[in-house]
């Protein structure tokens, strides 16, 4: 048998072979399913470099040649390959694997159907190998295609190498590169460049493959990579976890940062490798704590950035033993409570806030009672009933303090249940137990910029109503309050006896009606619209904030 011949198919069987003993390790890894489907393609085209170096007529060399026309196939699976080494993110986008896999159909198809690629069969001294076109345009876009993949890979894994941090992570990626290389180099070298100048040589691409797998294949047993282990899985959790970690020498010496902790303290990792751990506390601080760094658990205490800024932080330690026991080293959690003390900060805020609406209400009350018991002793009656109107304005301003102090988001009051409460003390309050009042609200929140003047107008509308609108018989009051494309209306009106013609509301001697005018105009911005027909209507229209 040709021995070169014999060389190709112990390739094409150590391909297999080698691609089957990583996808084993870790048949759930993508990593390990690309590396089989490299081995499966290089190991198909070495047993197909096997059939056709034998072949016995140029007839059967050339079946064998275009059975292996899938060799396209074999530079775009090494940079498929890289890429999912080197984690690239282009991999998400479709169109990745159409730009990776597209061009190698078109040439597996034209390497297939013609002989632009690869000429007709020679014969040498190795076996049949393929000759270049006389018209070599085809061939040399094909060339010239997959140098172009194989340089984009080297740039990727040296990309990848240079941004590694880790020395094993370094030393996995040289096993790599070396392994992926070699089959590069001497594939452009004896099937691209010395046909090129002429140089007679057996193409060697796929016994190099085998050589280089073998390569890749000592590296995943001899440092675990393309394997998911708990070493591998330690150090993408410490690289992705959120909260500060360091890993210390029992002197206190920084030996290790995870990148959270140099993002958040603004430090590089030349800048604190090496550094005491000392220098991540403020000075009283660490203090506190040096005496008993090895053994914190869950204290909160203070780091200071690079740029003098003070983090509370919580922090736990603990001592790293070795294998006999020994204490090796001290390994420091902390996590960042500047989100939690901002939450603590607004939770205290709004406890305080519903305390002070709780206790304005309960003073408002108090200055209310203090006008009702001093009217007692008043015999002018004009002066108890101003007395009376002040204590239900501060009553109406209480009940807004009320509903906030009970609301939820202690912003904004429930104005139908404001108003029906308000409506029906006011009824209490002057006895109008033959009134009727109908209450139309929708569920509107009102902030207490808002509440607050509309509340006063209702107060002032609704009592002066009560008053003098039904001397002595029966009647009905209407309170509405709608919104509507931003605009609120506030609508208060009754049926009975209804104020003079002629009445200007903002030179009038009624205290009442300047006040509803003056909340309206100047405090909401709004417009005051009376209508008197068989009564008193007052619509008062402005904008929701």
């Amino acid at each position: 048998m040709n021995v070169y011949a014999l060389l190709s198919l112990l390739a094409s069987y150590a391909c297999f072979l080698l691609g089957i003993l990583v996808y084993q390790k870790d048949p759930k890894n993508e990593l390990n399913r690309i590396f089989i489907l490299v081995c499966v393609i290089f190991g198909y085209l070495a047993f197909v470099e096997f059939g056709y170096r034998q072949a016995d007529t140029i007839s059967a060399a050339h079946t064998w040649f275009k059975i292996g026309s899938v060799w396209p196939f074999s530079i775009a699976a090494y940079l498929h390959f890289f890429l999912v080494f080197t984690k690239s993110r282009v991999l998400h986008s479709k169109m990745t694997y159409f730009l990776l896999y597209g061009p190698a159909a078109i040439f597996s198809v034209i390497d297939l159907s013609t002989s632009l690629i690869m000429g007709v069969p020679r014969k040498e001294y190795w076996g049949w190998t393929y000759s270049i076109p006389e018209n070599a345009s085809v061939y040399t876009t094909t060339m010239v295609w997959a140098i172009s993949l194989t340089v984009i890979s080297l740039i990727l894994v040296l990309g990848y190498f240079r941004r590694a941090e880790e020395p094993i992570e370094k030393q996995r990626i040289k096993f790599v590169l070396m392994g992926m290389l070699i089959p590069m180099v001497v594939g452009f070298s004896t099937e691209g460049v010395f046909p090129l100048t002429g140089i007679k040589i057996p193409e060697l691409a796929t016994i190099a493959s085998a050589i280089g797998y073998g390569i890749i294949t000592y590296g995943i047993y001899k440092y675990d990579f393309f394997v998911l282990t708990p070493a591998v899985v330690a150090e993408d959790i410490v690289a992705a976890m959120s909260n500060m970690l360091f890993l210390t020498q029992m002197d206190g010496r920084i030996s290790l940062t995870n990148p959270s902790a140099l993002h958040l303290l603004q430090y590089n990792e030349s800048e604190i490798t090496g550094k005491p751990l000392q220098i991540l506390f403020p000075e009283q601080e660490w203090k506190k704590i040096k005496s008993n760094v090895a053994q914190i658990r869950n204290k909160e205490t203070s780091f200071v950035t690079k740029d003098g800024e003070i983090i509370p932080v919580l922090v736990s330690t603990s001592v790293i033993l070795d294998k006999d026991g020994n204490s090796v080293g001290i390994l420091c959690v902390a996590s960042d409570l500047r989100d939690h003390k901002q939450a603590e900060e607004a939770q205290r805020k709004e406890v305080l806030l519903r305390e002070i609406h709780h206790r304005v209400k309960n003073n408002m009350q108090i200055v209310s009672s203090l006008l009702s018991l001093q009217s007692r002793y008043m015999e002018n009656e004009s002066y108890k009933q101003m007395f009376k109107e002040s204590q239900n304005r501060i009553k109406s301003m209480a009940l807004i303090h009320e509903k906030l102090y009970k609301s939820k988001t202690l912003e904004t009051v429930n104005f139908r249940e404001y108003i029906t409460d308000l409506v029906q003390g006011l009824v209490q309050s002057y006895k109008g137990h033959n009134i009727t009042v109908t209450i139309e609200v929708d569920d509107i929140l009102l902030d207490v910029n808002t509440a607050v003047p509309c509340g006063l107008i209702i107060n002032e509308l609704v009592s002066n109503a009560l008053k003098h609108a039904f001397p002595g018989r029966e009647g009905e009051i209407k309170v509405g309050l709608h919104a509507s494309n931003g605009t609120i209306e506030l609508v208060v009106a009754d049926n009975g006896v209804g104020i003079p013609e002629g009445v200007d509301m903002k030179a009038t001697e009624t205290l009442g009606l300047r006040l509803v005018t003056i909340l309206a105009e100047d405090q909401l911005n709004g417009k005051i619209k009376l209508t008197q027909d068989g009564g008193t209507e007052f619509c008062i229209t402005f904008q929701s904030k």
